[in-house]
């Protein structure tokens, strides 16, 4: 038995020790351990940071491809080929499929983006202010600035992001059916069996529109419908989530709130970065499949063993972070792996942290004064689904 092994297997996944900490077997410990799954057989569980980089890095010895036979049935792994789900591929088909929206979510494009963006972030804080001096943030900006987003990149109407949230909410439930999971994301596979021919006649720079054109070059719909549907739902919960445990942890952190509210340009960058390191959104982590004999963190993995990433507990990582339980927005949290890293790095991780970035700078320069309504105790989180986030975030100004 190596230092890295244990007579006793951790659990995958596990319950957080509180909402707001990784399990603390996760957190302590070897970086790489053995793990029982809980849907079925055993890993490794990797919980190092440098561990996580190795492994995820490394697409040739480490597959995503879910339809392997020794890839573990955990949810959302389908055991069949999905046409255009690029994120359970591995390169070259992957990669084949994934250039085809990496531009229009680009840094670059993120930025074009900035003057929409702000002037939507107002306007819902318009709407805000107008309502009173109460309001739940997640229902009237997290929720709907992540809606017009994605209806923006998409080019789909307004009035049809109620039913992409209602599908993503659907799919990304812990307890949801195979049953579930296949009839909500047929839903939206009929949509786009609709709205990707539809948009080769937009005029317009969008998503839906380059998956239009991709039609003339040899792509097949069925996989042009499969990018459209992994990409949108992964957004919309995402940048939700990501906006109200950012100002949760402002408005936890006083002294890191009045920070931002000091200099909102300065410093919402910063507070986003370490948010995302702080909750790591997707709660837990990847999977990953070794095709060949090799070692991690100096513990030998066979051909064939499954192993799991927890993201939480690398972004916690005591190696690389001095307190790492602690939020402190002064820190440098960007290393954190909160989007993934490597060949399946989230494609909207630009966007997602920009106009987070730019919907916190216009909450705190118009409403210095905002804060919790409610004791923190009070808050429900989302720990039934596999992005994290908050149900309600009850504020006052």
């Amino acid at each position: 038995m190596t230092e890295a092994t244990s007579t006793h297997p951790v659990v995958y996944p596990a319950p957080w020790s509180t909402p707001r900490r990784p399990p603390a077997e996760y957190v302590t410990g070897p970086v790489i351990r053995r793990c029982r799954i809980l849907y079925g057989g055993t890993g490794w569980l990797v919980t190092g940071m440098a561990a996580a980089r190795a492994v995820l890095a490394d697409s040739e010895t480490f597959s995503s491809d879910t339809t392997r036979p020794e890839f573990p049935r955990v949810p959302l792994a389908s055991k069949r080929s999905i046409p255009g789900h690029f994120l359970m591929m591995d390169p070259p088909e992957h990669t084949r499929l994934r250039r085809l929206v990496a531009t229009e979510l680009s840094p670059g494009r993120s930025r074009a983006r900035t003057a929409a963006v702000t002037e939507v972030a107002n306007t819902l804080v318009d709407e805000l202010v107008a309502a009173g001096r109460g309001a739940d943030l997640v229902e009237t900006v997290a929720g709907p600035l992540a809606a017009l987003n994605a209806a923006t990149v998409f080019g789909t109407p307004v009035a049809d992001t109620g039913l992409f949230t209602s599908i993503a909410r659907r799919l990304q439930r812990h307890d949801a059916t195979a049953a579930q999971r296949t009839a909500a994301s047929g839903e939206l596979n009929r949509y786009f069996a609709r709205a990707i021919p539809a948009a080769r006649d937009s005029t317009s720079q969008n998503l839906l529109r380059v998956l239009a054109t991709a039609l003339d070059d040899g792509f097949e719909l069925d996989e042009l419908i499969g990018v459209a549907n992994l990409t949108s739902l992964a957004g919309l919960e995402t940048m939700a989530g990501l906006l109200s445990l950012t100002l949760l942890s402002l408005f936890e952190h006083p002294d890191q709130g009045d920070l931002v509210r000091a200099d909102p340009r300065a410093w919402a960058g910063p507070a986003v970065n370490e948010a995302l390191r702080y909750w790591t959104l997707v709660q837990h982590g990847v999977v990953r499949v070794a095709t060949r004999g090799t070692v991690v963190a100096g513990q030998s993995i066979q051909a064939g063993e499954a192993l799991l990433i927890s993201l939480p507990a690398a972004n916690r990582d005591s190696a690389v972070y001095d307190r790492p339980h602690d939020f402190d927005l002064t820190r440098d949290a960007r290393q954190h792996l909160a989007f993934g890293h490597g060949t399946h790095r989230c494609l909207g991780a630009p966007i997602a942290t920009a106009q987070v970035e730019l919907a916190v700078t216009a909450l705190l320069t118009r409403l210095p004064d905002l804060r919790l309504a409610c004791a923190s105790r009070d808050l429900s989180f989302l720990d039934d689904m596999f992005i994290y986030g908050l149900r309600r975030l009850p504020v006052t100004w």
